[in-house]
């Protein structure tokens, strides 16, 4: 008896179609930046300060900032237990 895979490869169909979608979208939103205003801001950036970890995102004319000190002690402690090496 054959499963039906028509769901699985619908589902991936539109998945991959919203991040290829996404991607462009902050692409054009970057460069359209640079090529206009000369502002080259990356989209993501992530500031380390002495006590917290602050990620900043500037796209579709808006910038904001988040906090994200526990993800990237867990990040740190998962490097840390595979003896990866980390920045």
């Amino acid at each position: 008896m054959k499963k039906d895979t028509r769901p699985f490869w619908f589902g991936l169909g539109i998945g991959m179609f919203v991040f290829l979608t996404t991607a462009g979208l902050l692409a054009v939103d970057y460069q359209g930046r640079k090529l206009s205003f000369g502002d080259t801001t990356p989209l993501a950036q992530l500031d380390r300060l002495p006590s917290r970890t602050q990620l900043t995102v500037k796209a579709f004319g808006r910038e904001e900032s988040w906090d994200i000190t526990p993800l990237d002690k867990f990040w740190n402690f998962l490097c840390d237990f595979s003896c990866l090496p980390h920045g």
